[in-house]
């Protein structure tokens, strides 16, 4: 009989009935941990599948992990439209105008005290600029990427970010689809408009990184 177990929702195997055994002995697998062979339906805890005898063969492809089938329901659940995206967008732009009036005004203030009035307008306006870009970066970046997978206004929405397999996304990818967000913006903005008619309601910056916006 040939066992497979799945342990901190990976699963191993197959292995042997004595080899199971060495690794119960070993600590390597518990007996609480989800176990299946050929002939059940579902994963059973090991200390139960021990017991039980190998049944009439079924297909051999081991039914999915509960933690599996989660994940793969809310990969393929309800794709976010354009309307309730914007409204995210809208939310979040409002935070980000107010979050870089708040770090980028200190700064300002600071260098026409210490240059005694010797910068010019241009140089606070570059200055700014890049502090609402830094801003708006973590901001995107640290939150679709954290255990939330979305930004306050995507969490207003019941929106998250995933990758296309419906995990959660590393902080270089949160990073790379907020500056796709510039290659969306500089073709008249098309690249937002496109999650109005992609099968997956995706737009450049999301096809670029690889991501989905989905609905909770």
């Amino acid at each position: 009989m040939q066992i497979y177990v799945a342990k901190s929702g990976q699963q191993t195997g197959p292995f042997s009935e004595e080899q199971i055994h060495s690794m119960l002995k070993s600590g390597m697998v518990g007996l609480a941990d989800s176990a299946w062979h050929e002939g059940l339906t579902s994963w059973l805890p090991l200390h139960q599948l021990l017991d039980v005898c190998p049944a009439i063969p079924q297909p051999t492809q081991a039914p999915l992990l509960s933690s599996q089938r989660s994940t793969n329901a809310q990969h393929s659940g309800e794709h976010a439209s354009f309307g309730i995206r914007f409204g995210a967008h809208i939310i979040d732009a409002i935070i980000l105008y107010v979050a870089a009036f708040i770090c980028g005004a200190p700064i300002c203030l600071s260098l026409l005290f210490i240059s005694a009035g010797r910068t010019s307008e241009g140089d606070l306006q570059g200055i700014a600029a890049l502090v609402s870009i830094v801003t708006s970066w973590l901001y995107y970046a640290l939150m679709e990427s954290s255990s939330k997978q979305a930004t306050v206004g995507k969490l207003a929405c019941g929106l998250f970010v995933t990758d296309m397999h419906g995990q959660r996304i590393g902080f270089g990818r949160a990073s790379g689809r907020y500056f796709g967000m510039f290659v969306s913006a500089i073709i008249l903005c098309i690249g937002f408009l496109m999650c109005a008619w992609t099968k997956k309601k995706q737009c450049l910056h999301d096809m670029m990184a690889n991501c989905l916006v989905l609905r909770k």
